[in-house]
């Protein structure tokens, strides 16, 4: 065969394809055109329903008019008329008028929330006189867990509310070792706390010493002596100490440091200065200074005393020094740490009319 003939069969092969496909697209054009036209006829049928809804509503609205002008209300016989002023008074429903937006009288004057059992106990421990356990002393304390990974201070909060363990008792977390978490709590916390890791069967680091030297892991101590060590673990600690205080809530702070310095981790001077920043005491306001020779035209029965007062200057008089000074916290102080001698006291009263006042002087004013 030729490739003219060749080509001949091939238009021929396709022109009888293109008659088939035809036929077949006659076909799909008439099954459209049925489906097309069925619905067409639902769509008009549900506009027939439509309309005969419409009319029925028309009817039904033209004869309750009709019902209306033709029978006007009057009271029935059953029931005698009321007035609308004796009528009682509908309470306001929502939908009677818009939606206002409460103002902040009326959300003041909402009832107070519901107490808790954490405030009711809070309360009960505010109006009730303090309970005197023998086995506790009323302080603070610092715990040990163990830790089998690394986990930051929100984490291990977390696991606590998770076992039903009061964050708000637990008033810091440190770090004093590897592995090792502990925590400050109250000592009447103690035992529910103790109670709350038994359910997950976990205990407590027994006799953990945060003064321990082999704490320290840090690489670069390892070459020091065994002495120096032991004073880094006691600084690291105090160190620890202080951030707790600068951390803990203000009314805490007093009893906390108390705790520190019975335990000999923070000197007494330097808890003394930390409730001195975070609880200042307020400076007393005193009048102003009356002059003497006012003072004296007004009463001159004070012209006698005030020239004994003017001779007695000349001449300072022996102050003793207290035998048993203490701190803050209690602690005898001793004198020879003072540095205070016999003309430091008689120098110290002689320039007492030119200091200024402060408040610790005026609290002894008051005392007296």
């Amino acid at each position: 065969m030729s490739s003219a003939e060749e080509t001949l069969y091939n238009i021929r092969s396709a022109i009888a394809s293109i008659d088939s496909s035809i036929g077949a697209q006659s076909s799909i054009n008439q099954a459209t055109e049925q489906r097309l036209d069925a619905v067409d006829q639902r769509f008009d049928a549900i506009d027939q329903r439509f309309t005969n809804v419409e009319t029925s509503f028309k009817e039904i609205l033209n004869f309750f008019k009709s019902q209306t002008t033709q029978n006007p209300s009057r009271p029935s016989d059953n029931h005698p008329s009321v007035s609308p002023e004796a009528q009682p008074p509908r309470p306001a429903s929502k939908s009677d008028g818009p939606q206002t937006k409460p103002s902040w009288a009326s959300i003041a004057s909402k009832p107070p929330a519901p107490l808790t059992d954490r405030k009711r106990q809070a309360l009960h421990r505010a109006f009730n006189p303090p309970v005197h356990d023998p086995t506790q002393n009323g302080s603070y304390t610092f715990v040990y867990l163990p830790r089998s990974r690394r986990m930051n201070r929100a984490q291990i909060r977390s696991k606590f509310r998770q076992i039903s363990i009061d964050n708000l008792r637990i008033l810091d977390l440190s770090f004093p070792a590897r592995n090792t978490i502990g925590v400050l709590l109250h000592e009447a916390y103690l035992p529910e706390f103790k109670s709350k890791l038994l359910e997950i069967d976990s205990h407590l680091i027994q006799d953990f010493d945060p003064l321990d030297h082999h704490h320290i892991a840090d690489p670069k101590y390892q070459s020091f002596s065994e002495e120096r060590r032991t004073q880094l673990a006691k600084a690291l600690h105090q160190d620890r100490c202080i951030r707790s205080l600068y951390f803990i809530r203000l009314h805490l702070v007093p009893g906390v440091a108390k705790y520190f310095v019975h335990e000999g981790w923070v000197p007494s001077h330097v808890a003394e200065d930390i409730i001195n920043q975070r609880l200042p005491r307020p400076v007393k306001r005193r009048p102003a200074p009356q002059s003497v020779s006012e003072s004296t035209s007004q009463n001159p029965q004070l012209s006698g005393l005030s020239t004994q007062t003017n001779s007695s200057r000349g001449s300072a008089p022996q102050v003793p020094l207290p035998t048993n000074p203490h701190d803050l916290f209690g602690n005898p102080v001793p004198t020879q740490d003072m540095g205070t001698t016999p003309d430091f006291a008689s120098n110290a009263y002689s320039s007492e009319s030119s200091r200024p006042s402060s408040p610790v002087s005026d609290a002894g004013d008051l005392s007296q």
